[in-house]
This record gives structure tokens, C-alpha cells and sequence, in this order.
């Protein structure tokens, strides 16, 4: 610690060093730490990559330094292969003490029933929607170019743009907390009728898809963290989180994307395909790939969309109708 704060501002590394030998010990032994916290990037040098970035979180960063450590501390995670994440569940859950995942009424000395939900129009889809990765990647089953369509309006669309004396705010199909939604959409399209495979940009207000140059369209399974299980999803949906969009009018972070993705889910649904949400994302693939700003935007959360498998996958729940609970 005394070496993070006796660099805490930018300064020339041999005078650190030696105004730290004469308190800390012998000048190779405090070097050698100092070349290990280089190494780790606990330290950084001015004028590289590292050191710019740096510059420019201390010149734009919105919300603080709390805010900033929880961001930038869970970036550019290694995850698990689909084994291993299964197997550390598994010793979890034997090993824990079980936790109640729903409380009920029974106990309460007076009850109201309530008639059953309803089956048709969008209670019906909500009622039918299910998480699965297992996707049916063959050629015959592409998704067409409409339901990826129905897909991003639902979740983006701008059905409107309303005057105030703040400006025009868009209007959206989700909620977004004083107009601040701050998402971009990106499609990468594997397997999708009339539609090239390739990397695209969602237009919520033009409701159009602009082809964007990509060297190599990375699979699904590299860009979200190695889970082998999305190798066959017809369309991947990012959606990417521009801080300085969301912080204009109010300070606090507010960077909700569980709105969009509900409404892609259920937009899924509703046309006959399965949809899963992760936001195990490879940062670094992710922002090479889209050319962000890795500072001011971040993807936060994708989509997988396709058409179903009878085979699932191991991450799947397999027959969950069998038990399905009759209210």
C-alpha cells in the first residue's frame, strides 16, 4: 500500500523508488515490487494505453470512485468452461444451506384466492417463456430477417420523440428512467434468412440495420465468455451501456437493461423461437470488435436467439413441463 500511495499521482519512477528504498528497505528490493505491481497493472506508466485511459476516467468518469471500482473491477472476467461452472455449482449447493426460492400463504390466518392468470395474448407468452440454449443451428432452421426485427423493436423501438424544455426525449418500449436508457443494440448475425452473416447496428429510431466491416465474426461461444452452448444461435444481441448518455440529467447510475431483454424474451417467444439472456460477455472481444470507447461504454448484456433444439444443453432444464405447477 505504501507503494500504490507514494504513486498515487503521476511522478518519475526513479525518484519514487528511491524516496521508498529509504523508508521501506534496499532500493532492488522495493524495485522489484514496484516492476510486480507494473506487471499486474496496480501500477501504470504515462503515455501508454494503460496511462491514457487512465487520463480520460479522470477526465469523464461521471459517478465516482465507488462506482468506478465495482465497473471496472468485474470487466475482462475469465469464466469457467460449462464443466467446471456445473461442477462449482454442484459443490455449492451440496455444501450451503438451502435457500427458500418462493414464500407462500399458507400460514396466513386469512387468504384472498385469485382467479387464474389468463392463457391468451400476452399473458400466454409470458406463461410459455423459458430460458434454453439449445439451439438448432442448420441452415434450415435460420430465423427469418422479421423475427430478429421483432426482436430489437421490442426491446429499442422509438415509437416516438416527446418536446420538453429539456429537449426531445425519445419514446421506447421500455421503460427508461427520465429518457436516460442508454443502450445500443449490435446484431451478429449467424443464420438468418435474407441477411448476410455478419456484424450490425441496430437503428431503434430508423429501425434499420447498418453492416459494420468485422474482420472475423466471432462465434457466440467467444463472445460470451466460452459457454459452448450458444453455438448454434441464429442471432446474438448486445446491447452496449454509453455512461454519458445515462448520466446528462441525473448523477446516480441508473444502466437497467432486465426491461429490453424481458421484451426480446417474450418477443422470442411469441414467433416460435427460444431466447437466453447472459452477461457473461468477453470484454476484450466484445470491445475490439465494436471499436467502443472502453471507458464511457461497456457491453453489459446479450441475447442469444434461435430456433429450438430437441437435444439440451447441459446448462438446460430438461422436461420442466412435467412438473409445471397449475395455478
Amino acid at each position: 500500500m505504501a507503494i500504490l500511495n507514494a504513486f498515487s499521482d503521476w511522478r518519475p519512477l526513479s525518484s519514487g523508488v528511491g524516496e521508498l528504498s529509504r523508508d521501506l528497505g534496499s532500493y532492488p528490493s522495493v524495485a522489484g515490487e514496484v516492476i510486480r505491481l507494473l506487471d499486474y497493472g496496480f501500477l501504470i506508466v504515462a503515455g501508454t494505453a494503460l496511462g491514457d485511459r487512465n487520463d480520460k476516467y479522470d477526465r469523464e468518469w461521471p459517478w465516482g470512485v465507488t462506482a468506478g471500482l465495482y465497473h471496472f473491477s468485474i470487466k475482462y472476467t475469465q469464466y469457467l468452461d460449462a464443466g467446471s461452472s456445473i461442477a462449482a455449482m454442484t459443490e455449492r449447493v451440496l455444501n450451503v444451506p438451502p435457500v427458500s426460492l418462493f414464500t407462500t400463504n399458507a400460514d396466513a390466518a386469512r387468504v384472498v384466492s385469485l382467479p387464474p392468470p389468463r392463457d391468451d395474448g400476452c399473458f400466454g407468452v409470458m406463461k410459455r417463456r423459458r430460458s434454453y440454449r439449445g439451439f438448432d443451428g442448420s441452415a434450415a432452421e435460420a430465423i427469418t430477417k422479421e423475427q430478429l426485427r421483432d426482436c430489437l423493436f421490442s426491446g429499442l423501438g422509438i415509437v416516438g420523440l416527446a418536446r420538453t424544455d429539456l429537449g426531445e426525449l425519445p419514446l421506447k418500449t421500455t421503460p427508461s428512467g427520465g429518457a436516460r436508457n442508454p443502450y445500443e443494440a449490435y446484431a451478429l448475425a449467424y443464420n438468418v434468412q435474407d441477411l448476410p452473416n455478419g456484424l450490425y447496428h441496430y437503428s431503434a429510431l430508423e429501425n434499420s440495420l447498418a453492416y459494420m466491416p468485422c474482420d472475423t465474426l466471432p462465434s457466440a461461444e467467444t463472445v460470451l465468455g466460452g459457454q459452448d452452448w450458444f453455438s448454434g444461435a441464429s442471432a446474438l444481441i448486445l446491447l452496449v451501456a454509453n455512461f454519458a448518455r445515462t448520466a446528462w440529467k441525473y448523477r446516480h447510475p441508473t444502466i437497467e437493461a432486465g426491461h429490453i431483454a424481458q421484451n426480446m424474451l417474450l418477443a422470442a417467444t411469441a414467433n416460435g423461437l427460444v431466447a437466453t439472456p447472459t452477461c457473461a460477455l468477453n470484454d476484450n472481444v466484445i470491445e475490439t470488435m465494436l471499436d467502443i470507447d472502453p471507458v464511457m461504454q461497456s457491453p453489459i448484456y446479450a441475447v442469444a436467439v434461435g430456433t429450438r433444439s430437441e437435444t439440451a444443453t447441459i446448462a438446460d432444464l430438461v422436461d420442466w413441463s412435467a412438473v409445471e405447477h397449475q395455478q
